[in-house]
């Protein structure tokens, strides 16, 4: 396990996503990168009035790479069925490669060992 900062470029299956930002938007759109897809389990940010729900935006993201739709698929379909903690943080290195944002310019980015390039 390693973190990089959520701005930093990210390298898994050799293709570099320019930040997490990217690796998230090719999840949600279903696109591969290079031949690399990326799934995504996510969930948003606690809201608890009117005011929470119109303007909260942030997402706790749980992601994982593969090489082909298959793979993804079940991969996504074992990490749907991981615990998570209170931030939905189901990051495990068994799901490798993976990485786990808390959605916030202040968390890092926390990542598998086989992905990087990393900062400390």
């Amino acid at each position: 396990m390693k973190t990089i900062k959520y701005t930093s470029p990210i390298t898994v299956l050799g293709v570099t996503f320019k930040d997490v930002r990217e690796a998230i938007d090719h999840a949600i759109h279903g696109k591969p990168k290079g031949g690399v897809y990326v799934g995504e389990d996510s969930k948003r940010y606690p809201c608890f009035d009117f005011e929470d729900y119109a303007t909260e935006n942030r997402y706790f993201w749980n992601l994982v790479f593969a090489r082909s739709r298959d793979e993804l698929e079940a991969k996504l379909e074992a990490l749907k069925k991981l615990p998570s903690n209170a931030d939905y943080d189901k990051f495990t290195e068994e799901m490798a490669p993976m990485a786990y944002w808390g959605g916030d310019t202040h968390y890092g980015v926390v990542l598998t060992q086989d992905i990087g390039p990393a900062e400390t």
